[in-house]
């Protein structure tokens, strides 16, 4: 009786500090093998070098480990990357992110980009989409993108300041943001990731997952002001003195 008596409570304790380890670890996100392992690089053009392939794991490997953490996301599907030679088309449709092969070879290919579409899934805003989407390739991507190639919104925002397109619209119209070779494009791409760098800069990571955990983008709620009062805001730190 002793002897079964002696084991329960081995057992408890055991028990017992396995309870209390888990209590007081700290959490963990995925491992680097992990997140590795939810990305599949595929082609089917000939005679792609392996290291082109291996960079654009690298690449899209940094969007999970960087941007999943900051939005509280945790994506559980495996990412499908194709690379391809369609004169120069990058996109991300139905989960699938297609990277051209010139803009691989070129390192313009805009891959932290595209992954950023098939994580955070805004496809009906296109302002706030792509805001996300440029954002996150300036902030961790070694690839130089489109729209700012890594050359500074804000600057680029100012040459162009005679272009500035209403927020209203852009959130209106998305069409804008598909209007592929115009500078109309090029500025409302520009526009979107100065906004949400500038959200970042003055409020923090943390309102900024608010918001896209929101899913209906309630700014109001998460800054406690109206998207046109925060525009306003962004005018006055980009352009200095706003425009009308």
């Amino acid at each position: 009786m002793n002897k079964i008596f002696q084991v329960l409570l081995l057992l408890v304790a055991a028990i017992s500090l396995f309870l209390l380890i888990r209590a007081i670890a700290p959490a963990t996100f995925k491992s680097d093998n992990a997140l590795e392992a939810q990305i599949i690089v595929s082609t089917e053009l000939k005679n792609i070098p392996q290291a082109d392939i291996d960079g654009v794991k690298k690449e899209a490997w940094k969007a999970l480990k960087s941007i999943q953490p900051i939005l509280g996301i945790d994506y559980k599907k495996v990412i499908e990357i194709k690379i391809v030679d369609k004169g120069g088309i990058c996109n991300a449709i139905g989960g699938i992110v297609s990277l051209s092969i010139s803009h691989i070879r070129d390192k313009s290919a805009p891959i932290i980009h595209e992954v950023t579409h098939v994580l955070t899934k805004h496809e009906y805003n296109s302002f706030f989409s792509e805001g996300l989407a440029v954002y996150f390739q300036e902030r961790f991507g070694d690839f130089q993108a489109f729209p700012n190639f890594s050359l500074p919104f804000d600057d680029l925002m100012r040459n162009n300041k005679d272009q500035f397109i209403p927020f209203k619209q852009l959130i209106k119209d998305n069409k804008i943001f598909g209007q592929v070779e115009t500078e109309q494009r090029k500025i409302a791409y520009l526009e979107a990731g100065s906004f949400i760098s500038f959200l970042v800069e003055k409020y923090g990571e943390q309102k900024l997952a608010d918001l896209h955990n929101s899913r209906i983008l309630n700014y109001k709620k998460v800054y406690g002001k109206e998207i046109n009062k925060l525009e306003a805001e962004w005018k006055s730190h980009v352009f200095e003195d706003p425009i009308q």
